[in-house]
């Protein structure tokens, strides 16, 4: 018995599948507007009126130099770079604050970024002047430290605003765009 191997072959024209669109009907009910959380707004609004008024009293800082003494208690004066670096960075930062801060107040996300750039400038301008008024004093060390010192108390102070400002990013119903 000899079985001889059968061969296959496929015979025919090969036809195109076409994929056919079809509706899927899903439950279409009216869709609800859901109602933008109010913290973005009052958030917003308190830091556009604390910058406005960090803006109104930045000037002011010019009269920081009457009155001022040493540990000691001798006059001291401030050089012209503590004023340009205090007064430009609290100007920048007020500016940025009102600006992200209206932002805010109109539910868009670049706002909180802006508020935070502000608290970046300020920040680095704080501890600019620090150095700046410790060296003034008469001692390296002392900017040094009060530098310092400033730097680290800012990092907490920021990261308090900074989480208050992000309310608005942590809820799940904030609105934000």
């Amino acid at each position: 018995m000899d079985e001889q191997p059968k061969t296959v072959t496929l015979e025919g024209n090969p036809s195109v599948i076409s994929n056919e669109q079809t509706t899927v009907f899903v439950n279409q009910s009216p869709v609800l507007p859901v109602q933008k959380n109010v913290a973005a707004v009052v958030i917003g609004w308190i830091i556009l009126v604390l910058s406005a008024i960090g803006l109104l009293m930045t000037p002011f800082t010019i009269f920081s130099d009457f009155g001022a003494t040493d540990f000691d208690g001798n006059p001291i004066s401030y050089p012209t770079s503590y004023f340009v670096v205090a007064i430009l960075t609290g100007l920048v930062a007020s500016v940025l604050g009102i600006i992200g801060g209206w932002k805010m107040t109109k539910y868009e996300k670049q706002g909180i970024w802006i508020i935070f750039g502000s608290f970046a400038v300020n920040w680095v301008g704080g501890m600019v002047s620090q150095f700046i008024a410790g060296d003034a004093m008469g001692s390296a060390e002392l900017g040094a430290g009060l530098g310092i010192m400033s730097g680290v108390c800012g990092i907490f102070c920021y990261a308090i605003c900074g989480l208050i400002v992000a309310i608005p990013l942590m809820l799940s119903d904030g609105g934000m765009e």
